[in-house]
């Protein structure tokens, strides 16, 4: 006669041990979720308490972390300048040449346009007398700071051809180099200087009225460098 108990014990055995497994499952997968919310937002105290858990659980001793950012040296703290500082150093040492340069304080940059019927001859990218003196007192209070410069090249809508610059792109990205090259002279980290040529890709004005004659004046305004200073 078949003895039914056996088989309702092997049975019963069988069933919890399943349960037990995918119970045991479901609580890692729970455990991960609550340690993922937990380390969701940088709280270093909320960080350390789970790392300590984390780290009894796994027999660990050493206690992970978070990284934080390098402290400013000694010396490039001496020379940070506030954008407002750039500004007021910049505005007092342009004066009434605004002819030739304007400055516009932007939310993350300070602005320096050189107006390329000063700083350039029509169709040339060499700096005239006059720019390089400019951009002597321009670059003055931009040396010794740790920010990023970016010398973006405009031209209007005037075709060019020849051999030197075969379009607009050329001459604009040759201009933004010759004011680069300057201020690498000058002493400016060449690894802190971008060079970006735009053609008449972002003029100021239209280049051209409602039925399409130039403006010549409009023209003149869209040659020009911009100079970005960015912490």
């Amino acid at each position: 006669m078949m003895d039914f108990r056996k088989f309702h014990k092997r049975d019963v055995h069988g069933r919890d041990g399943w349960e037990l497994t995918f119970a045991d499952m479901m609580t890692l997968i729970l455990c991960f979720f609550v340690v993922v919310a937990a380390i969701s937002e940088i709280d270093k105290e909320r960080f350390a308490k789970v790392a300590d858990s984390m780290n009894e659980a796994m027999g660990k001793k050493e206690k992970p972390v978070p990284k934080e950012q390098p402290p400013v040296p000694s010396e490039w703290r001496k020379k940070l300048k506030s954008l407002n500082e750039v500004m007021a150093e910049l505005e007092s040492g342009v004066g009434r040449e605004t002819h030739a340069v304007d400055l516009e304080m932007r939310t993350d940059a300070v602005a320096v346009n050189l107006h390329g019927t000063v700083f350039f001859s029509l169709g040339s990218a060499d700096l005239t007398r006059k720019a390089l003196d400019l951009l002597g007192i321009i670059t003055r209070p931009l040396l010794d700071i740790p920010y990023k410069i970016t010398v973006e090249g405009h031209s209007d809508n005037i075709p060019i051809q020849s051999t030197q610059f075969p379009s607009n792109w050329e001459l604009s990205s040759a201009r933004a180099s010759a004011v680069a090259r300057y201020l690498i002279a000058q002493g400016f980290p060449k690894e802190k200087i971008q060079v970006v040529g735009l053609a008449d890709t972002r003029p100021l004005v239209p280049n051209q009225d409602d039925n399409g004659d130039p403006i010549p004046e409009n023209q003149s305004r869209n040659r020009r460098i911009v100079i970005l200073v960015t912490p």
